[in-house]
């Protein structure tokens, strides 16, 4: 309607082809936890996946019926959404998925807008390991910098440590799980740069000495 407010975007496709590509992207969502698309289709299946979240807290034989009627093999799907997505979203009021923005995907054509659309808290959280990923750099700074413990962080990162921790069952703890996992591999990813170091100068060293012989 003209002048009037958009209520949902139609992303170039009639009524029933839009919601087929919105409950594909959905199961998807469901199924994998994280999945690329472009901007507008990631907001738009971002409200579906919402409302299909809130179906399986409710846990009712009419939330069920209702999200019957979204996937289209629901006795696949129905069992992770009332029973593992269900407890892990029980005590957060809302806001169980996430949208981040990205390069495009298609960077030789129609260079439209892309996104990430993932389930917040899950094994693919990017933001919980991006903010390891932030904590390993920041202690190693402070342990660099001034010989400290390696335990101060910046006020934002200590926000952010607040927010991927707040509602994750246990996740001061897995968070510092992944930052020592993260310490591990770049420990492991500096020996293994040591040792070509050496094999290089050995291999220099008997490249010159057969030269000169």
């Amino acid at each position: 309607m003209a002048g009037g407010a958009l209520k949902y975007r139609h992303l170039s496709r009639t009524s029933s082809h839009r919601q087929a590509l919105l409950r594909n992207l959905v199961t998807s969502l469901i199924t994998h936890e994280s999945i690329r698309t472009t901007w507008h289709k990631a907001k738009e299946a971002q409200r579906l996946a919402e409302k299909l979240i809130t179906l399986g807290k409710k846990n009712t034989a009419a939330s069920r019926r209702r999200a019957e009627t979204i996937f289209y093999q629901p006795l696949k799907h129905l069992p992770k959404l009332f029973t593992t997505l269900r407890q892990r979203y029980l005590n957060r009021p809302g806001g169980y998925t996430r949208v981040l923005r990205i390069e495009p995907m298609n960077k030789h054509h129609d260079q439209a807008p892309s996104a990430i659309l993932e389930l917040v808290d899950g094994p693919r959280d990017m933001r919980f390991s991006m903010t390891a990923k932030t904590l390993v750099r920041e202690r190693k700074r402070e342990d660099g910098e001034g010989g400290g413990d390696g335990s101060g962080v910046r006020e934002i990162t200590a926000e952010n440590v607040r927010k991927v921790t707040r509602f994750r069952k246990n996740g001061v703890e897995k968070l510092e799980e992944m930052v020592r996992r993260m310490e591990a591999a770049e420990g492991d990813e500096k020996k293994r740069e040591v040792c070509c170091a050496f094999q290089f100068l050995i291999s220099l060293y008997r490249l010159l000495h057969g030269c000169l012989r």
